[in-house]
């Protein structure tokens, strides 16, 4: 089975920064005092963030929105339910929710104060993230 930087590495017109240190990581989960899940780790060390088709992920070696840190403390700040343990991974504007993630890897959506699981790893979420590009 392939792992999240492989699957990524064949998404075609796959837009990413640079991938970040250990450091780095580190300094973000102390600023959001949680853990990021391993293969969270393994795709913002290969790539920082990125964006492909429709689809753009939180991380690391970006300002704004798409960081990680930057749009989970927005969302901690609007929604005081949102959960202590989880960090963003995709904001879905258009239907007002948000993906988010914890350091299981589990993925969930966090629409109107409801947290719902979706699966169980980023890897899965990707499978999802590319179902909707066809």
């Amino acid at each position: 089975m392939p792992d999240i930087v492989s699957k990524m590495e064949a998404i075609k017109n796959l837009y990413h920064l640079t991938g970040c240190t250990d450091q780095e990581i580190e300094k973000a989960q102390q600023a959001l005092g949680l853990r990021f899940s391993d293969e969270y780790v393994k795709y913002v060390k290969a790539y920082g963030a990125v964006s492909f088709y429709a689809t753009e992920w939180t991380g690391l070696n970006v300002e704004g929105y798409l960081n990680v840190v930057e749009a989970t403390m927005q969302e901690r700040n609007l929604n005081p339910d949102f959960p202590d343990d989880c960090y963003v991974i995709e904001n879905q504007d258009l239907n007002g929710s948000v993906i988010v993630s914890d350091s299981s890897g589990s993925v969930s959506v966090i629409q109107e104060g409801q947290r719902s699981e979706i699966c169980r790893s980023l890897l899965e979420y990707l499978e999802i993230c590319l179902r909707r590009m066809t």
